[in-house]
Parts: C-alpha cells; sequence; structure tokens
C-alpha cells in the first residue's frame, strides 16, 4: 500500500506561510520558520516499519500550487492520503479533499490533527474525508487504521467514519498509548529535516525532539492538553531520549535540539535524570524547551544548564494576576519574577510569550503587560492574540458569553483579528497594541544595547540579525527584506 502523508497548498503569495506543521496556534507569516511535524514522522515511521510505502509532501515548504501538487498526485498515485487541519484551514482544506476525491475516488482520505479530533462530524458532513484519526496519539491511531485497510488488523478504536448506510459513527474513545518507548525512535531520513528551523536557533544543525506527550495543567486557552490529549500526560523514559540524542549526534551531526513537549519541566525528577544522563555520556549538544515559572528551582536550572540547556521557553502571557487566575496559568506575578531571575542568574537565555486581548481587559493593562515583558528582560519574546480554539474551555466560556467575534467562520481563527470581543479596544487596535508591543521590545536602547554587550561569536551576531529579520518580515508582515 502506497501512503502520502501531505500538507495541502496553503502558502500565500500574499500572505506567506501557513504555520500549521506541529503548531499549537495557526497563523500566516512572512518567513518559513515551519517546526518539524513530529507526530506525523512518527506516524510514517512506523509505517515503513511496518512495511507500508510511504511519502510525505509539505505544499507549505516547498511553496507549491495546486497544479503543481496534482501533478505529484497523478505520478504517485498513492492508495492513502493522510492530512492534518487545524481551525482556520479546515474549510480550505475540505475543498482540497473534495477536489481529489472527484479525480482519484478510489483514494482514500484520513484526516487528523486538533480541530477534526473535536469536531471530526462537521469534516465528514461537509468533505470526501474517509476516516478521521482522534486524539495526539494519532501517529500509532493511524498505523492500525492502515493495517486494517490492509485486513492486518480490526478496526481500531478512536476513528470516526461513516457508515455503508452514510450514517457518522465515532466513538469518541481516543487511542492513548501508555508508554511512549514503545514506539521506535523516529526516522529523520523520511522528512526532509532541513526544511524546518526557527529563528532563534544557533546552528543549522537543528532538530526538534519530544520527550513527553500531554500536559497537567488546564490554562484555559491552550489547544493541545485540551483538544488533543484530554488532561493524559505521558513520558518517554530517560534512556529512550537520550538515544535518540546520542542518534541525532552521530548520524546527523546535530549541534542543537528543542524539546517541543508542552511542557518539558511539568515533572523534576525526570528533569534532572535526562540532564544527568547527557552530562554522564558526555553528550555535545545544545537545547531548549518549555517550562513553567512554577516548576523550576535553581538546582533544576543549574543542572540543565550544565547538560547543556541554553534557552527556555516561559508563558508570562500577562502582568495582570486577574487574568492569570481567569485563564487558570495557576502561578503568580511574583513566581514569574524569581523564575525570571534564577534563571538569568545561571546563564540560560529566556524567551517570553505573552497575549493582548482577552475581553475584559482594559488597554491600560495591556500597556502594563508590554511594560512587563521589558522589565523582565528576555532575550527574545513574543506577542500573541489569544485564539478561542474549539474543544478549549476559552472557546466555551466564549461562546457561553457571547464574546465570539466570527462563531464558526474558522478561517478568521488566523490571528489576523481578535477573534474575541473586547468591550474596552476595538479588534484593530489590539491588532496595533500587538504589533507596537513587538517594536517597544525589540527596537528599544536597553534591548540592542544588551544584545550588544552578550555578543559572543559571528554565531550569535547570525542570530540576532536572523531575528530581527524574523520579527520584521514574519511577524511585523514589513516589505522590507522580502525576497
Amino acid at each position: 500500500m502506497k501512503i502520502l502523508f501531505v500538507y495541502f497548498p496553503h502558502y500565500s503569495r500574499e500572505k506567506g506561510y501557513f504555520l500549521l506543521s506541529q503548531n499549537r496556534f495557526a497563523k500566516y507569516r512572512g518567513t518559513p520558520e515551519l517546526i518539524y511535524p513530529l507526530i506525523p514522522a512518527s506516524m510514517l515511521t512506523l509505517l515503513k516499519k511496518g512495511g507500508f510505502n510511504v511519502n510525505y509532501l509539505d505544499c507549505i515548504a516547498k511553496k507549491l500550487s495546486w497544479n503543481t501538487f496534482l501533478e505529484y498526485l497523478y505520478k504517485l498515485a498513492p492508495d492513502v492520503i493522510i492530512y492534518e487541519s487545524k481551525t482556520p484551514s479546515v474549510k480550505k482544506d475540505w475543498d482540497f479533499v473534495n477536489r481529489i476525491k472527484e479525480i482519484f475516488p478510489k483514494t482514500i482520505l484520513i484526516g487528523c490533527g486538533d480541530h477534526l479530533s473535536v469536531l471530526p462530524e462537521e469534516t465528514l458532513r461537509n468533505s470526501k474525508t474517509d476516516y478521521i484519526v482522534l486524539g495526539g496519539d494519532y501517529d500509532y491511531g493511524v498505523f492500525q487504521l492502515c493495517k486494517y485497510l490492509c485486513g492486518k488488523e480490526k478496526f481500531p478504536q478512536g476513528v470516526a467514519y461513516r457508515n455503508l448506510k452514510g450514517e457518522i459513527k465515532n466513538d469518541n474513545n481516543p487511542l492513548f498509548l501508555s508508554n511512549l518507548d514503545e514506539l521506535p525512535i523516529i526516522d529523520r531520513d523520511i522528512i526532509p529535516w532541513r526544511d524546518y528551523h526557527e529563528a532563534w536557533r544557533l546552528y543549522d544543525e537543528f532538530m526538534y525532539i519530544y520527550g513527553s506527550r500531554g500536559c497537567p495543567y488546564r490554562c484555559t486557552f491552550c489547544s493541545w492538553p485540551q483538544m488533543l490529549y484530554r488532561g493524559k500526560v505521558r513520558f518517554r523514559s530517560p534512556e529512550n531520549i537520550v538515544t535518540e540524542i546520542e542518534l541525532l549526534i552521530n548520524k546527523y551531526n546535530v549541534k542543537e535540539i528543542f524539546f517541543d513537549d508542552d511542557t518539558f519541566t511539568c515533572n523534576r525528577k525526570w528533569v534532572m535524570e535526562i540532564c544527568n544522563l547527557i552530562k554522564d555520556k558526555k553528550l555535545n549538544i545544545l537545547w531548549g524547551c518549555n517550562g513553567r515559572v512554577d516548576n523550576v528551582d535553581e538546582e533544576m536550572l543549574k543542572c540543565m544548564k550544565e547538560s547543556g540547556c541554553r534557552f527556555i521557553k516561559y508563558g508570562v502571557e500577562s502582568a495582570n494576576q486577574k487574568t492569570l487566575d481567569r485563564i487558570k496559568k495557576g502561578y503568580t506575578i511574583q513566581q514569574v519574577i524569581g523564575s525570571f531571575k534564577i534563571t538569568q542568574k545561571v546563564g540560560i537565555q529566556i524567551h517570553a510569550t505573552a497575549m493582548l486581548g482577552f475581553p475584559w481587559e482594559t488597554k491600560r493593562e495591556m500597556l502594563e503587560t508590554i511594560e512587563f515583558i521589558k522589565r523582565l528582560k528576555p532575550d527574545t519574546c513574543q506577542f500573541s492574540i489569544p485564539v478561542p480554539y474549539p474543544g478549549t474551555e476559552l472557546f466555551q466560556e466564549g461562546k457561553e458569553k457571547g464574546w465570539l467575534s466570527f462563531g464558526e467562520n474558522w478561517e478568521k481563527y488566523d490571528m489576523s483579528l481578535p477573534p474575541l470581543k473586547n468591550q474596552f479596544v476595538s479588534p484593530q487596535e489590539i491588532v496595533h497594541l500587538c504589533r507596537k508591543a513587538w517594536i517597544k521590545v525589540y527596537f528599544s536602547p536597553s534591548f540592542i544595547i544588551r544584545k550588544l554587550k552578550n555578543l559572543r561569536n559571528f554565531l550569535y551576531l547570525r542570530l540576532y540579525f536572523r531575528g530581527i529579520i524574523s520579527v520584521l518580515r514574519g511577524h511585523l508582515n514589513l516589505k522590507l527584506f522580502k525576497k
């Protein structure tokens, strides 16, 4: 059986690259900083080891048009096409699926991803998708489904479909593996890993990795823990993770990795074991991760630093405690300040994230968040508009309280305009405040001086220059430096 995993042609000359692969939110941006699709890569590894003929195509990364993609399909003639969809792309994906089915009626279409996992019936009603695999372990779910299609396995749980009568069936019971070590280490030769990177990488020999799936915290806006993993958290063993790191170093000469776990630092004992194994094996690797300010301490951060941790992402989100409480972040402003200080003390760089435009926020509170981020002195930061994806608590609250600006016009949930109504600030002004925040932090004299003082070598000079271009082209969408 010949299988193709594809990201449909969502590249736009006007809007740029659509952030779809391995992204917790989806939007267009001017620079091709796409994240390596870890779960699809795991899926294709499983399928390849299972004897299937696997193929991969990212039409976004390759900037392919529909016609070029169609030519590819004629040449490949896959038996099964698997695609991932997200909220802003789903309606366009229905169109792609229906057009494919008209031309290749015998080809089986399988959908997966967070939006489809929450609303599978919607896609089955509006497109000719044959199956939708639910949940975050859709790599294993798709593998089981493909074995069923070959007559090698019974029909798996966690798959929505239409029966012969056209009735939609959905057991709403995603398949979750209890032991992630059962999954094979990702075969990095299947997907061209050099197509995927971010502006903050220090080395070009850079790869993404995951150590866990899910998150124990309950932030109301966060998509994957609610939409894909339903509150479940599983961890790979430290030995399994470090074995993969050794492989990446020895086979691909990788010099830097990023743990794209929802919250890498949520299990202190596990983190310490990974760090100590890296140190014991004397692995020469730099790494980064997503962390939280309420589950790090100086001893743990020192151990992370000694094992090669170069930077950590902290979700600050707001300078207002009322907002942090309403979105259930579970920590205080003082914890933010304290963790920034000890992280900077041990020499780990910080990327801070913040959101502007919650329905209850005033303009003054948004400006306070911008100033708070400046005072924290992160090495890099980002400002986003909160998006209430279906399946999240924030979406449900927005629906109940009449906050949703666009209803089910999913294509508008692409962060171009705020999808949440704000009684104090207009949508256009919120967008303006986000742009202002980027400029106010990155182009402030204090930030520039701090960067110049910390300039260590050519690699850091290149990183800083690339970061500024990313801000200008990617986030502010300025035409300056456009290719």
